[in-house]
This record gives structure tokens, C-alpha cells and sequence, in this order.
């Protein structure tokens, strides 16, 4: 009866915290990466006019989004889109950019 007591208490107290502790520590490193990733800065204020610019801004913010939430393949994708990317690897403007994911590990050659 008493080993049966102390198992219960075992399962029913000692297991969750673990858990707890485990997801408090999950919670500080994305903390800690959000931190990490310097100021957020928000796409607007751009020339109204040049949506491009507007787009290619959502993009790396979306990027920095991703790689704080723990998805850098997401991240790297999206930055491998961006159009200063395409043109410094010498990638297709409106194909995949396959030079760009090589380089980061994401695409095989």
C-alpha cells in the first residue's frame, strides 16, 4: 500500500515537473534567440511607392520571425527568395533559387 502511495506521488507530482522544466527551458531559448536577433524593425515608413521594397522587408521580417520560432530551414528559405539574395548568388529572379539553398545546406547539388 505505501509503495503503491509513493508511486502515485512519484507519477502524479515528480513527472509534470520535469515537464515544466523542460518547457521553461524551451521558453528561455527562444527567449534568448528572440533577444539575440537584434531590434525588429517594422516595414513601414518605406516610400509608399516602392512596394517592392516593401515586400522584400516583409520578407526578411518574416525570415527573423521563423528563425526566433525555431525553423531556420523556413528562414533560410524565405532570405534565399529576397531579391538582394538571388542577385549575389546569380540566381533566376523568378525561378528557384537552387545557387542560394546550396549554399546554405538546404539543396543538394
Amino acid at each position: 500500500m505505501t509503495l503503491r502511495l509513493v508511486a502515485t506521488f512519484m507519477f502524479a507530482f515528480a513527472l509534470p515537473a520535469t515537464v515544466l522544466s523542460q518547457q521553461s527551458q524551451d521558453a528561455k531559448s527562444v527567449a534568448d534567440a528572440a533577444v539575440a536577433s537584434g531590434p525588429t524593425t517594422v516595414c513601414v515608413g518605406l516610400n509608399q511607392t516602392d512596394l517592392r521594397g516593401q515586400v522584400e522587408c516583409e520578407k526578411r521580417d518574416t525570415a527573423r520571425l521563423f528563425l526566433v520560432a525555431g525553423k531556420p530551414e523556413a528562414a533560410l528559405r524565405l532570405l534565399c527568395a529576397t531579391t538582394e539574395a538571388r542577385a549575389a548568388f546569380g540566381d533566376d529572379k523568378n525561378g528557384v533559387p537552387d545557387k542560394c539553398l546550396q549554399s546554405v545546406g538546404i539543396k543538394k547539388p
